[in-house]
């Protein structure tokens, strides 16, 4: 660390607190005849220790030079120690805005009740003090010595290093005059402009797994881009996402992705660049959302990016991500709330937004449509003038007047889904309780979701059977119905602007839990349960051909409403109720999906997969069949988060007893 005594002055001058009571002459003066007082009484008292006889024996200007430094030391030190104790009287060391600088999160109690945290960063370069990982007091403490004793100029100083700390505890300890000299930090801040921060989310694209889900980053507007909108060149996206390795598979990228076995990448580039990015690369529809902020946290925040933007911390796909860190950089300008509180399980992008918006928290929002997106409303009225791009050669806006596509996140319904049905399996009546973690299905309301893309994570059902029949069997029961880790269907309709790079580009993934048929059963035996199913792990994969048909909104880039589609599928499930303990299979799904209006939708499925058992050794079991069932679903939207659906199946197997199914449910999205 760089040593600046005039810096050390200027923060002794600011303040009554760290003024020095005496000026250095008058200390030097009082060291002269403090020295020439030691003189005289070594040689009076011969029996004087070794050390301040060699004192005495020094020039008068040397003595009083080490004198006057050790004076100024101990002042130092008086000044440190009067500032730890107004921080100590304030309680600033576990204030939340010191705390969330630090990346501190709360870690029990002492035995004397006091709350005890442990920071989230590792890297004992970003503490002061030894215990700077665990003791909030200890490196608030090492971090006024530290401001004090090295001064606040130069790159390497602490000031310098870490100019969002700096400027908190100024503004805490009453010394907002003080103004650090950072070449590196100035050039920095310069260079950004920042005088706006907007909040950018980039759509659901199912091509890649980490953007699944949606992406969020953060625009930095500085004063060119503002006064023309043309102008995105002049500003910059902050940007955080995994540093994943490409060259892992699917599997393994977002294995590691899930468990934190990346590090996160902070990067901030030109925001052309990026946008380009979603708008031409990745062809997704991206809207902004203006932050409220006032000019004093937009800088602040800019501070903390600047000391936290190496430090390559875990990237946690569901709750260290993109979205989380948006949050975060919020709260800690703003202790009196706590955004990332509300998220317990996961933070996905969508939800983040909306929070934003019920925050109060977004002010202005703008559309920028995809290149794809362009080119459908071409296809939509070939009359209409349009640019093929949102931006120019020159990496400028090129404004549109498209009416928006129905995939704004403010529109959706809520992540969550709750619903409670009653049906009836054959004449067995049942109640059901079922919950989704995340995202929609093809009944769902599509407003503020991708059309096409439909993926559910983290869905559970059960069921509760209830039936007085003694010879029908059992059932009088509670049977898990589903336990989904991850379902999604992409489709890519072969006749418009997003068709895909061949015709065979939609797909679908399947990997639950959950009750099947077994159709092996060539007769059934006499202790069977006709309507017996078994709990068992499915894997899936879909691949095959979509068109979408209908007339979309004029003026507009949205897709036709009705769509088709024919998979080809390959299927594995594995459970002991199973002949032989497992089954694979192929086949070919049909299904359409039809819009009656806004509020209503009807989807209506064939599945006719084949499946074989192996041998079995077994005269009423048969090693492989056809298994066809069909489905049918219908939704009414009764608002934006709570709905009626009506779902039923057949399967058409006649070795099958309990073979149709039908349930009435209510939904809630929260």
């Amino acid at each position: 660390m760089l040593s600046d005594k005039s810096a050390v002055g200027s923060w002794a001058q600011s303040t009554p607190l760290l003024s020095l009571k005496n000026s250095v002459t008058h200390v030097a003066v009082t060291s002269i005849l403090v020295s020439l007082s030691a003189s005289a009484y070594a040689q009076a008292q011969p029996q004087q220790t070794k050390h301040n006889k060699d004192i005495a024996k020094m020039p008068i200007t040397q003595s009083a030079k080490m004198t006057a430094e050790q004076a100024g030391s101990l002042e130092q030190q008086k000044q440190i120690d009067q500032l730890i104790a107004t921080a100590k009287q304030k309680n600033l060391a576990t204030h939340p805005s010191w705390l969330r600088l630090h990346y501190f999160e709360p870690n029990g109690h002492t035995k004397s009740g006091s709350a005890r945290y442990k920071s989230k960063i590792t890297n004992p370069e970003f503490f002061l003090s030894p215990a700077g990982h665990t003791d909030p007091q200890a490196e608030l403490e090492a971090f006024i010595t530290a401001t004090i004793t090295q001064g606040i100029k130069g790159n390497d100083s602490v000031a310098c290093r870490f100019p969002a700390r700096t400027h908190w505890l100024k503004t805490r300890l009453g010394l907002e005059n003080i103004q650090p000299d950072c070449p590196d930090f100035d050039n920095w801040l310069q260079a950004l402009d920042p005088q706006r921060l907007s909040v950018v989310f980039a759509e659901e694209y199912p091509n890649r797994p980490v953007s699944a889900f949606g992406h969020t980053l953060m625009l930095i507007d500085s004063k060119a881009s503002l006064a023309d909108p043309k102008a995105i060149d002049k500003a910059h996206a902050l940007n955080d996402t995994v540093a994943g390795n490409p060259d892992d598979s699917f599997l393994v990228y977002a294995a590691k992705s899930a468990a934190g076995g990346y590090p996160n990448d902070i990067t901030i580039e030109p925001y052309p660049q990026k946008l380009a990015d979603y708008l031409k690369t990745d062809n997704r529809d991206v809207w902004t959302y203006e932050l409220k902020l006032t000019d004093a946290e937009i800088q602040q925040i800019m501070r903390h990016v600047y000391e936290t933007k190496d430090l390559e911390l875990p990237y946690y796909f569901t709750l260290d991500n993109c979205a989380s860190e948006i949050l975060r950089y919020i709260d800690v300008v703003r202790p009196e709330g706590n955004l990332l509180d509300e998220f317990k399980l996961a933070v996905v992008p969508s939800d983040v937004v909306r929070l934003l918006k019920k925050q109060g928290l977004i002010t202005d929002q703008s559309y920028f449509p995809a290149d794809k997106t362009l080119a459908q409303a071409k296809r939509n009225n070939p009359q209409i003038e349009l640019p093929k791009s949102s931006i120019d050669a020159n990496n400028r806006q090129v404004p549109t007047q498209l009416t928006p596509a129905d995939n704004n996140p403010l529109n959706g319904h809520e992540l969550q889904r709750v619903m409670i049905g009653a049906g009836a399996q054959d004449d067995t009546g049942y109640l059901s309780l079922a919950y989704r973690g995340g995202f929609n299905d093809l009944l769902d309301r599509p407003s503020g979701y991708p059309k096409n893309f439909h993926l559910e994570a983290g869905s559970i059902a059960l069921r509760v059977y209830q039936d007085q029949e003694p010879h029908k069997g059992d059932h009088n029961r509670v049977e898990l119905q589903e336990l989904a880790i991850l379902r999604g269907r992409s489709f890519n309709p072969i006749n418009t602007a997003r068709s895909g790079d061949s015709k065979l580009s939609s797909w679908g993934v399947n990997l639950q839990a959950t009750q099947v048929k077994d159709g092996s059963q060539a007769k059934l035996a006499t202790h069977d349960d006709p309507d017996a199913s078994h709990l068992v792990g499915s894997f899936a994969y879909e691949k095959g051909i979509s068109a979408a048909f209908g007339t979309p909104t004029a003026g507009s880039g949205k897709l036709p409403p009705q769509l088709c589609y024919a998979f080809g599928s390959g299927l594995a499930q594995v459970g002991k109720g199973l002949s032989h303990g497992y089954r694979v299979g192929a086949g070919v799904n049909l299904g359409c999906r039809y819009q009656l209006n806004s509020k209503a939708r009807v989807v209506g499925e064939l599945q006719m997969p084949y499946w074989y058992h192996g041998d079995l050794d077994s005269d009423n079991r048969r090693s492989h069949y056809w298994q066809p069932i069909v489905s049918l679903g219908a939704q009414y939207d009764l608002a934006k988060n709570q709905a009626i659906r009506l779902q039923g199946s057949y399967q058409l197997q006649d070795d099958i007893e309990g073979r149709d199914d039908i349930q009435l449910a209510y939904i809630k999205h929260f």
